[in-house]
């Protein structure tokens, strides 16, 4: 079941509350950035060398160029686009240079007449950069998959 109001609003953090609320905050700044289509907002939270896995028989996407890509490319062919990814815990390191996000992600689109949604569990792994966190690795794991025609 996805959440309901503010994805962080329950968010467990552990660790180093003050890191651990700037990688929240961060979560928050890429979610927007997913739902405002911003891609500078999107590439401001992303690694240099991030990885991601996909959710289903995608292929992994690694490096921060090709996740910008993939997601222009998301925009380009499919109409309202949306993801969201909730934490449910982040707990950082003890010393204080990674952390570990996990929580729930939903997302679907509206294409040539299809209505598609996908929701899953995923974890991020976050790594302090000079003063900013970036995100270093997700993996995603798609637990449910609805949709079809309009």
């Amino acid at each position: 079941m996805a959440r309901r109001g503010k994805p962080s609003s329950d968010c467990q953090l552990v660790g180093e509350k003050s890191a651990a609320r700037l990688i929240l905050e961060a979560r928050e700044s890429f979610n927007a950035a997913l739902a405002a289509r911003d891609m500078a907002a999107i590439e401001r939270v992303l690694g240099e060398d991030v990885v991601l896995v996909p959710g289903d028989d995608a292929q992994l996407i690694a490096g921060r160029a090709a996740q910008l890509e993939a997601w222009q490319s998301i925009y380009d062919s499919m109409d309202q686009v949306h993801y969201l990814r909730a934490p449910a815990r982040i707990e950082v390191s003890e010393d204080g240079h990674l952390a570990a996000e996990t929580g729930r992600w939903t997302g679907g689109w509206t294409s040539q007449g299809m209505q598609i949604s996908y929701m899953g569990r995923y974890f991020a792994k976050w790594r302090l950069d000079e003063l900013d966190w970036k995100i270093e690795a997700e993996t995603f794991v798609t637990i449910k998959r609805t949709g079809g025609m309009l």
